[in-house]
């Protein structure tokens, strides 16, 4: 006997005759596989049901219907699983969703109720934000993924057959035109730098590509002086200290030049002491020490970009003093984006790019850090002006004469054509 087969059983006498019966998992308790069946009044409507349901069991493997739990029950355990295997900003962002989901399908609508076209629809409702401003394609994007993620593991916790998100069309984000900030632009920002902190910080942010939360990090101990290295790796908190969490990658060491440590050793005689961290002032340190202890100095409660504020603001006023104009977005990352262009420019390895960077893929580097500056395009226009301009007079004349040369020397043929008498069926030739 087939237990994945669905069939059709006709009982006379009964009001709905026709009876469509399937086999579900075996009953631990028997021993025998449970038995389903749903009644019809004819034998087309029976029918329909029996191929739905065995394609139904083909596609998913389901004999026996998922129990019907709730879409809060889900999302509440699926929480609980994540928050000890991803950082609690990542867990912010799968609450998020989590909010969107239930307000839109209600706290008690069936897990396995939820079908690809509630998919969609749900989907075509994430316009908004809380605010009112509109929701970029990046948290549309982000909301999907998780989502796929959050009823992949409904699937696995046997909760629903199918995946109604696994179809639903992904936003495709545009990327936002960024400066490249060019050798030049970069010392004009140097010299308008008030200090030597925020040189330090230029000088750091432009030719180690660090992120924000990891310059901002940095201790003098990551900083290996004789060996003119950079060292970015997690660190736990201490009473001193908060905690540093790595993005997405393995720690990485990156090579720093002459100048930039020829800034750091000035910066280091003047740096306020009893300071660990490279780029605070004795305020912000305070600050950082003060947000540190009010969360209770747990690891898992602080955050990479509590270390840092109003910085992009100082930044504008700089690069306004460097007088630097500005063709692209201008921000923190734009000198990590500038870091990995200038890799790519000068031939380094996409590999050794990526591990610089700090990608878990070389898809995002070459994604988001290896662009095509418009400078390049006008060189390949002036390449090909460069190829026809070789063509001399000289040149055309040889080619029209051997041209010319070639068609009197060519054999003569005979041409025939085929003509039709339009009072004959007959095909002659002229």
């Amino acid at each position: 006997m087939s237990w994945n087969r669905v069939g059709i059983y006709k009982c006379n006498g009964r009001v709905l005759p026709y009876l469509v019966r399937w086999y579900g998992v075996l009953n631990p308790e028997t021993g025998k596989p449970r038995r389903y069946s749903k009644s019809f009044r004819t034998k087309v409507e029976a029918d329909d049901f029996k191929a739905g349901k065995q394609a139904e069991i083909k596609k998913s493997g389901w004999r026996d219907r998922p129990a019907d739990e709730s879409l809060k029950r889900l999302c509440e355990d699926f929480l609980r699983t994540k928050k000890a295997n991803v950082r609690p900003s990542s867990w912010r962002l799968y609450e998020y969703t989590v909010k969107r989901l239930l307000k839109f399908f209600g706290p008690d609508r069936a897990v396995n109720s939820i079908k690809a076209k509630d998919a969609d629809l749900f989907m075509a409702a994430q316009v908004l934000r809380e605010d009112g401003e509109k929701l970029s394609d990046w948290s549309r994007l982000q909301i999907v993924n998780h989502c796929r993620c959050i009823f992949g593991t409904a699937i696995r916790w046997d909760l629903t057959a199918q995946n109604p998100f696994k179809e639903v069309g992904k936003p495709k984000p545009r990327g936002q035109d960024w400066h490249h900030l060019q050798p030049g632009e970069y010392k004009a920002l140097l010299d308008a730098a008030p200090d030597l902190r925020w040189k330090a910080f230029y000088a750091l942010a432009y030719t180690s590509g660090a992120r924000e939360g990891e310059l901002f990090s940095l201790t003098w101990g990551d900083i290996d002086f004789e060996r003119a290295l950079l060292k970015i790796d997690n660190r736990k908190g201490t009473p001193h200290a908060p905690p540093f969490l790595i993005k997405d990658s393995e720690p990485r060491n990156v090579p720093l030049p002459a100048d930039t440590l020829k800034i750091l050793t000035e910066w280091q005689a003047e740096a306020p002491e009893g300071v660990p961290f490279i780029l605070l002032t004795a305020d912000r340190y305070a600050r950082v020490l003060k947000r540190w202890k009010r969360l209770g100095m747990v690891d898992d409660r602080w955050e990479n970009r509590f270390m840092v504020n109003n910085t992009l603001r100082d930044m504008r006023v700089h690069a306004k003093r460097a007088e630097i104009q500005f063709d692209g977005e201008f921000c923190i990352h734009t000198f990590r984006k500038s870091y990995g262009q200038n890799l790519a420019d000068e031939g380094v390895p996409i590999k050794t790019a990526q591990y610089l960077l700090g990608h878990s893929s070389e898809k995002t580097t070459l994604q988001f850090y290896n662009r095509v500056p418009k400078a390049y395009a006008d060189n390949a226009r002036e390449a090909v002006e460069r190829v026809l301009a070789k063509a001399s007079p000289e040149q055309i004349d040889a080619h029209l004469t051997r041209k010319a040369v070639d068609s009197q020397n060519a054999p003569e043929q005979v041409v025939t054509s085929k003509v039709v008498n339009p009072h004959s069926t007959e095909v002659c030739e002229k």
